[in-house]
C-alpha cells in the first residue's frame, strides 16, 4: 500500500488512450441515431476511427510496455485479461458494424465525405440481422469490461493508492 509507481506512459499511449475514451463515449452516445437515414455519422466515424487506431495502439503499448508489479497473480491475469479484451474489442466491434451494413450490399458511408466503401462481402438480410444483434450485444459487454477497466483503475487511486492512475495522466 502507498507504493509510487515511477514510470509514466509515453505521451503517444495515453493520447491514443484519452481519444479513445472519447472516441467510445461518441459511439455509445451516438448508437441510436445509426439506424437513421443520413444519421449515425458520429458513431461510424468513431468506430472507424477506433479501428484506425489499432495498430499504432498496439505498437506504442508494446513499445512503452512496463507494467507495475501486481500484488498476486490472480491480479496479473486479471490485468492481462482486461487489456486483451479491450484490444480485441477495439477491432472485432467496429468490424462487426462495417459487415453489418455490408450484409445486405451496401456501401459503408465514409463520414462527412462523400466517399463510400463498397461492401466487401454480401451475405444477405438475415445475416445483416444477425450482424446487428451481434454488434448490439458485443457494445454491451464492451462496455461492461471498461467499466471493469475504470473500477481497477480507481480501485489502484483510492484504496491501493499505488499510483498506477497518475500513469495514463
Amino acid at each position: 500500500m502507498g507504493m509510487s509507481i515511477p514510470f509514466r506512459y509515453p505521451a503517444s499511449v495515453r493520447w491514443i488512450h484519452w481519444l479513445s475514451v472519447l472516441l467510445v463515449a461518441i459511439a455509445y452516445l451516438t448508437g441510436e441515431s445509426a439506424e437513421d437515414p443520413g444519421g449515425g455519422q458520429w458513431h461510424v466515424l468513431a468506430g472507424l476511427a477506433l479501428l484506425l487506431m489499432f495498430v499504432p495502439r498496439l505498437l506504442a503499448r508494446l513499445a512503452a510496455h512496463r507494467a507495475p508489479v501486481p500484488a498476486s497473480a490472480l491480479e496479473a491475469w486479471s490485468a492481462r485479461l482486461v487489456h486483451l479484451a479491450l484490444l480485441l474489442f477495439v477491432v472485432v466491434q467496429p468490424l462487426l458494424g462495417v459487415l453489418m451494413v455490408w450484409a445486405e450490399g451496401d456501401a459503408l458511408p465514409v463520414p462527412f465525405t462523400p466517399w463510400q466503401l463498397p461492401p466487401l462481402v454480401v451475405l444477405g438480410e438475415a445475416w445483416a440481422e444477425t450482424l446487428e444483434e451481434l454488434h448490439e450485444t458485443v457494445g454491451n459487454v464492451f462496455y461492461a469490461v471498461i467499466a471493469v477497466h475504470a473500477l481497477a483503475a480507481l480501485w489502484h487511486q483510492f484504496v491501493r493508492r499505488d499510483g498506477v492512475l497518475r500513469r495514463m495522466w
